[in-house]
């Protein structure tokens, strides 16, 4: 049963009374309101001449004519199938995805598990160090008075009678401390204080007249005086230098194991101490922290001028630290009585000392030694108060322990609570001095760090490597590098950096090596080139400011000290 007009089978048919053919009632009777016609026939055809079929409901609407044929019904299977591909692969791509994520979320979550493992060891670590600290002060705190203070200096002097004793062992000697006494805390706090107050004053005042500018250093700064034959020549070379807060005295160590007093003022040598048995490698003077810059009022005075250095301290290749006290005799003496006299011989390092400073506070020394450890003594009695050890490598990853331990350079930093060694693998590492804990680590090009100098404001810290001809100024605000210096070009072979020392004016840095050169401070402009033209220098091994008028002293493998200023004629 067809639709006469359509030719589809009818959902609603309907029979014309008159011609009896089958429409769709939809169809017909649009077609009879707008023609009042019979579509096929043409006759007179009205509403009321169709009849309503009745069928069943029940019955199936045939199959459309494009499912009728086998080609059309392989085309639907093969798109269904097609479809149930593609989503199957949409599938496995999200399965796969999600793996993923899983797996980023579990190692999320591994790292984590470590993290915090390590922070509640570290806080173990913290909660007993903190229990030792207090321990300490309740002991100290009990023993402060009464016949117990008789008994610990008692089995000091016993330490030391069996330390001359050549019976002793030489490790007994070596005391393993990790705290420091609350006396030397509270004298390294009030120097800090003391310093950082002084030094944002000085900081706002420009040089005193008299003393070297980066101009003068421009126009007029020259070699002015050398010191010829210091120290033997069997080995020949002056090692290191040192000179007093006044300018007067200066401290040479040589290669013939021997520590020089100079009198500039007398142009005489006025002591050579004796001691070590092997090269001298560091020196360090007391009173430098807090000394006065610029010319004195009445150089010509002698009752005006400061006594000598309270300290003086030694460090050799022979593993031991001397600390030599004035001796109270005339250094004008012209028989050659002892300006300085040995006072305490230290012990400790079991390998050469290869870094030498004394505290701000003009109280403590402080050393490091190729053995992997630094230490603080006390320069009153040279009894050791801190030694740091390296740790052991299971308490630290392999990016800390980048570097090593084998220490070649120490300084302290102006203020004091800050410590920087230098390895002999090109790491730097910055101590807490009250904790004996590393705060931060720099990593300088490969090879020893043989020299750190702190800018004189503490923001900076210069530092030069043995196998490079690069120097790194590093800035310890903001923790990066705030500036590299080139000392000499990659062809130049025979140029090397020795060292590194800002001046105390904070204008101005020297480095030297196989010359002098002498640049600006924060801007790193090379101001001075004191090199061989100069006057045919030979290994430049060590330099010092004088605090009078910023001069230049430098020491030499050539056994000859030069002294570089502005000239006489351009002040």
């Amino acid at each position: 049963m067809f639709c006469a007009i359509s030719g589809e089978p009818p959902k609603n048919p309907v029979v014309s009374k008159l011609s009896g053919l089958v429409y769709e009632q939809r169809l017909i009777q649009k077609y009879i309101e707008q023609n009042s016609k019979d579509p096929v026939t043409g006759d007179e055809l009205s509403l009321e001449d169709l009849v309503e079929i009745k069928s069943s409901p029940k019955a199936a609407a045939p199959r459309p004519p494009s499912h009728s044929s086998i080609p059309s019904l392989l085309t639907s299977l093969q798109n269904e199938y097609d479809a149930i591909i593609l989503e199957a692969y949409t599938l496995k791509k999200q399965y796969d995805n999600l793996r993923q994520e899983l797996a980023h979320a579990l190692y999320a979550n591994d790292a984590s598990a470590r993290v915090v493992a390590r922070l509640i060891v570290e806080r173990d670590q913290a909660r007993e160090a903190l229990a030792n600290i207090q321990s300490t002060l309740g002991a100290s705190s009990s023993t402060s008075s009464g016949a117990p203070t008789t008994t610990t200096t008692n089995q000091q002097e016993d330490v030391e009678m069996t330390k001359e004793s050549e019976a002793q062992d030489e490790t007994t000697t070596t005391t393993t401390t990790t705290t420091l006494p609350a006396a030397i805390l509270s004298s390294i706090d009030s120097t800090a204080q003391r310093l950082t107050a002084g030094r944002k004053a000085k900081s706002k005042r420009k040089a005193p007249q008299g003393y070297s500018t980066p101009s003068d250093v421009t126009s007029s700064y020259s070699q002015l005086e050398s010191l010829p034959s210091m120290h033997s020549t069997k080995p020949a070379g002056v090692s290191c230098l040192q000179l007093s807060s006044d300018g007067d005295l200066l401290f040479t160590g040589g290669n013939d194991k021997n520590v020089q007093v100079y009198d500039r003022r007398s142009s005489k040598v006025i002591a050579s101490l004796k001691g070590h048995s092997k090269r001298v490698t560091r020196l360090a003077v007391s009173g430098l922290s807090d000394a006065p810059i610029g010319p004195r009022q009445d150089p010509d005075d002698q009752a005006s001028s400061p006594p000598p250095p309270a300290y003086l301290v030694s460090a050799s290749e022979d593993k031991t630290i001397k600390i030599w006290v004035p001796s109270g005799e005339e250094a004008s003496n012209k028989k050659g009585a002892s300006a300085y006299r040995l006072s305490d011989t230290i012990s400790t390092h079991k390998a050469e000392v290869t870094g030498l400073d004394i505290h701000p506070s003009g109280e403590l020394v402080g050393a490091a030694s190729r053995d992997g450890s630094w230490s603080i003594h006390s320069l009153k009695d040279g009894s050791t108060l801190l030694v740091v050890e390296s740790p052991d490598p299971s308490q630290e990853s392999e990016e800390e322990a980048k570097g090593g331990y084998v220490y070649e350079s120490f300084a302290f930093h102006p203020d004091g609570q800050l410590a920087a060694t230098g390895t002999s693998e090109g790491s730097i590492r910055i101590w807490d001095v009250k904790q004996g804990k590393k705060v931060t680590s720099f990593q300088q090009d490969q090879g020893k760090v043989e020299s750190l100098s702190f800018s004189e404001n503490g923001y900076y810290l210069a530092s030069s490597c043995q196998s490079s001809n690069l120097v790194k100024i590093w800035d310890l605000r903001k923790l990066n590098v705030a500036g590299t210096i080139e000392f000499g070009s990659d062809q130049e072979a025979s140029v090397k950096v020795r060292g590194v020392r800002f001046d105390p004016s904070a204008q101005m840095l020297a480095i030297y090596g196989s010359h002098v050169k002498l640049y600006a401070n924060k801007s790193w402009n090379l101001l001075a080139n004191l090199g061989p033209e100069e006057g045919g220098m030979g290994e430049v091994t060590d330099a010092s400011w004088d605090h009078r008028d910023g001069s230049l002293i430098t020491s030499g493998s050539d056994r000859v000290v030069r002294v570089f200023g502005k000239s006489k004629d351009q002040e």
